[in-house]
């Protein structure tokens, strides 16, 4: 029996062949499109306090429903890093992820600034300055570490134009929604899965612009094995092919914490490094491999240790 994951990819894929959705699922896209609609009009209209508080609550409700993916974060965390405490840690993970998403819901709003709400120090900005000035624009690589949405909108505030490269909704009128706070500030968008998606990457990099991929949650893209946290892993390839045939530089960029109270505006901070490259694509990916598990044994409980990446 297939999963209803696989059933949504197999009827996104028969959609792309010129196939057309059921009644039932026209019914049920249609009234998934009416919720996400009014929870966006309620969600834009709530104190910034408020909405972090709601997004906390909701973190803590998840996981005391999803067992399965508690468990799973669980066994996870136990294996990667053995010196915490794997149970503390997966509640915390998931408690912060929707504070975190509750954050990243604030950039819907003209205000606050994305670098209010992170901030990048001189020497993460010399780094990517640095980079771009080698005229190849910059292969970006970030974890889904903390409010990881505010990485491109914060490089936008400084000037330099970045494009995300994302998955494509599996309902194509969900993909305004998703993608409007993005556009709201300044980043461009590559949907991975549509035509010319490779061209318009490998353009986006001739005109000096920073890419940005997020690689570190499963999905359906040529990986290869490496070693991620110690443990075996599937690396999705591309972003290291893209910078060995461009010749561009490869950055990490992951969110750290600021040093700042919780109360303060930027409890993150935006650190970049810049990964050596390699002819040798395996030996690349080991590399962002190791700079992504840097990343997230600085920020365990903010990673989304309960994704089904392991599965």
């Amino acid at each position: 029996m297939r999963s209803p994951a696989a059933a949504t990819t197999l009827d996104l894929r028969d959609l792309r062949r010129g196939g057309r959705w059921t009644r039932r699922q026209k019914l049920k896209n249609a009234s998934l499109l009416a919720a996400i609609r009014f929870l966006l009009f309620v969600i834009d209209r709530m104190p910034r306090a408020a909405l972090l508080a709601a997004g906390s609550a909701l973190g803590r409700l998840c996981h005391a429903l999803f067992r399965s993916e508690r468990r799973q974060g669980r066994a996870l965390a136990a294996q990667a890093l053995p010196s915490l405490p794997a149970r503390q840690l997966v509640r915390r993970s998931f408690e912060n992820a929707g504070r975190n998403l509750a954050e990243s819901l604030l950039l819907r709003r003209p205000t606050p600034a994305a670098l209010e709400l992170v901030e990048v120090g001189e020497l993460s900005r010399r780094t990517l300055e640095a980079a771009l000035a080698e005229g190849r624009g910059v292969v970006f690589v970030s974890p889904h570490l903390g409010p990881f949405e505010l990485v491109a909108a914060a490089v936008a505030e400084l000037g330099h134009r970045p494009v995300a490269v994302v998955r494509e909704s599996y309902d194509p009128r969900l993909d305004p929604i998703v993608d409007a706070h993005r556009r709201l500030r300044g980043v461009g968008l590559i949907h991975r899965g549509r035509p010319g998606a490779p061209l318009r990457i490998v353009r986006a990099l001739r005109e000096g612009r920073p890419v940005g991929f997020l690689p570190d949650l499963p999905s359906r893209v040529p990986s290869v094995a490496c070693r991620l946290l110690g443990r075996p892993w599937q690396l999705p390839v591309g972003p290291q092919r893209i910078a060995i045939r461009c010749g561009s530089p490869l950055l990490v960029g992951s969110i750290v914490t600021a040093g700042r109270p919780a109360s303060t505006p930027a409890r993150f901070a935006l650190e970049i490094r810049q990964i050596e490259l390699s002819d040798d694509e395996l030996i690349l990916t080991q590399r962002v491999a190791d700079a992504l598990s840097d990343a997230i044994r600085q920020l365990p409980d903010h990673w989304l240790w309960m994704a089904p990446r392991h599965r």
